[in-house]
This record gives C-alpha cells, structure tokens and sequence, in this order.
C-alpha cells in the first residue's frame, strides 16, 4: 500500500502524461505582398518577415481572430494565419483584413462623367 501511495504522489509530482502534451506558442502569416518591415514588435512578440512571410516563436495567449486584425492593421492584408496551432480559415480571414473604403471620386469628374 506504501508503495502505491509513493507511486501515485510521484506521478501527480511529474504531471503524469496530461501535462506531457503542450501546445504551440508560436505564430505565423503570410501577407498579399512582400513586408516593409524585417521586424515588427507586436503585443511582446518579435514577428521576423522575409518576403511575404512573417513568424513569432513565442506569442501571447489571445484569441487568433484578434490577433490577426491587430496585425492585418499593422502589416497589411493577411492571406494566411495560424497562431498557436490555430490555422484561420477563408470566412475568418476575410473579417481579419480591415475593409477597404473606397473613395468617391471628386465632384469634377462625376459632372465630367455625365
């Protein structure tokens, strides 16, 4: 019985195989076009861009649809979005990149137009 006891203050000890599972911290986006930047520091997270991919190795616990229009803000208009081992799909990328108005033209075409 001792032992079983020993066993079992050892195992909730390590964790046991529940704690032995862990999720991504990481994150990364691929933008419409190349980045200006080569770094960006977003919410503590250093994002590294090359070309039109970015990736942070350790970002912070926020809900990923947030993070993206944060950062679509930032960067410009996301087409891919994974942020600690979420991948945002079509319909979540299209609310992520912010709306483009567009502008009316001047009051001097419209009446050059009709």
């Amino acid at each position: 019985m001792r032992s079983f006891i020993i066993a079992v203050a050892a195992l909730a000890a390590t964790g046991g195989p529940a704690m032995a599972e862990t999720k991504a911290q990481n994150g990364w986006l691929t933008l419409s076009a190349p980045a200006a930047q080569e770094h960006v520091v977003f919410d503590g997270a250093v994002w590294r861009c090359k070309g039109d991919t970015c990736r942070s190795t350790q970002v912070k616990s926020l809900p990923p649809l947030r993070s993206c229009k944060r950062l679509a803000r930032e960067l410009g208009p996301i087409t891919g979005f994974g942020y600690r081992g979420v991948t945002l799909s079509d319909a979540q990328l299209a609310q992520c990149n912010p709306v483009q108005i567009a502008k009316a033209p001047p009051a001097s075409e419209l009446a050059a137009a009709r």
